[in-house]
């Protein structure tokens, strides 16, 4: 069974196999085609719409990223855990014995608090950590880019022009 990072993956490969596709020779040559029938103002347009799509789903992986990079910022709160982990830890009998009579009621509460904030902030990670893979993330992303920028390449390569008129040659030699 694949996992998110392995469909991230695959997709990240396909993107990849497509630009490749699209650097070829044969695809470049396919510029001076277009040229000479004259419709380079439909590729144009062709090319235009795939590159919005692109913008559209690089707009998508930017969310996801975001949502990726959650445990990260459950990182960065952990000084905040510490204090409350620092309440917590002393029981309400210790606060009284500090002078801290009405700070004893929240011992209790902020270890329950800790706890389940501890166990939430896990559960958070090992979920987003294992759907939406950040590393995977940023390989499409990369990819994805690519395309769009080879499609620009070609976009600009195309030449939009009438057709080139063709000469008709008689068995002659005349035209």
């Amino acid at each position: 069974m694949s996992n998110t990072a392995d469909i991230v993956d695959g997709i990240t490969r396909l993107v990849s196999a497509v630009d490749a596709l699209l650097q070829t020779d044969t695809v470049k040559a396919l510029t001076d085609l277009v040229r000479s029938l004259g419709i380079g103002g439909y590729v144009k347009t062709g090319l235009q719409a795939i590159g919005k799509v692109l913008d559209l789903i690089t707009g998508w992986l930017s969310r996801l990223e975001q949502v990726a990079a959650i445990p990260l910022l459950l990182e960065k709160l952990e000084p905040a855990f510490d204090g409350l982990r620092a309440i917590g830890e002393t029981s309400g009998e210790e606060m009284r014995e500090m002078g801290m009579d009405a700070l004893a009621p929240l011992a209790g509460a902020a270890h329950s608090a800790l706890l389940v904030l501890e166990k939430v902030r896990a559960g958070v990670a090992t979920v987003i950590q294992g759907y939406l893979p950040a590393e995977s993330l940023k390989a499409l992303r990369e990819s994805v880019e690519s395309v769009a920028a080879t499609l620009e390449e070609l976009e600009s390569a195309v030449v939009v022009a009438p057709p080139a008129k063709a000469k008709l040659q008689l068995a002659g030699g005349t035209t």
